[in-house]
């Protein structure tokens, strides 16, 4: 069952995710805006623009192609010693994704469901993990779920909004990556 799953994804796929998730992962190292903007309601998180190759991988390769997107685009963090930080981005990424794959039709709809599937899963992650990463007491943690949320509400908007724009753009040419393979892929006459 899993080999057959994995012989529908193409190399040109495999490919383009390996692309856009080194484009998230450079974006995850460069420090400052447009990059990295700490969020004024709780600093030690910041809003970023890593999860735009991520669901660019979604909408123009499908859930597997963008979940490896994501792996790569998030395992910068892990390199960098951070696996708290690391934990909560894949998981807040993830569940974007999931969120935006479960509804076959409507990107209104799709991404109404992806960004509340991000602000419900990643509330309960942090109710359970700040604590445990952090030593922070539940009083603490509570104070800070509402920040979060809203936090999350944003992160999910940067993510979808310029990523659907920039796929639409795509999608009217071709698919990533086909219009230079196309070209060499021709025989010569």
């Amino acid at each position: 069952m899993t080999k057959k799953f994995f012989q529908n994804i193409k190399a040109r796929e495999v490919a383009a995710a390996s692309l856009l998730g080194a484009l998230a992962a450079l974006w995850e190292i460069i420090p400052g805006p447009p990059f990295d903007i700490p969020f004024p309601l709780y600093p030690r998180i910041s809003l970023d623009l890593t999860g735009i190759p991520m669901m660019i991988s979604l909408l123009s390769y499908g859930t597997i192609p963008s979940v490896y997107t994501s792996l790569i685009g998030c395992s910068i963090i892990f390199l960098r010693g951070n696996v708290p930080g690391g934990i909560f981005k894949l998981v807040a990424e993830l569940s974007t994704l999931l969120g935006f794959v479960l509804l076959k039709k409507g990107t209104v709809a799709k991404s109404i469901l992806a960004i509340t599937s991000r602000v419900a899963v990643m509330t309960a992650v942090n109710y359970c993990l700040l604590p445990f990463f952090y030593s922070m007491p539940e009083s603490t943690v509570v104070g800070y779920l509402f920040p979060i949320a809203i936090f999350n509400l944003m992160q999910a908007l940067i993510n979808i909004i310029p990523a659907y724009l920039i796929y639409l753009r795509i999608s009217k040419s071709k698919k990533i990556g086909e219009p230079l393979l196309a070209s060499v892929d021709r025989k010569p006459r």
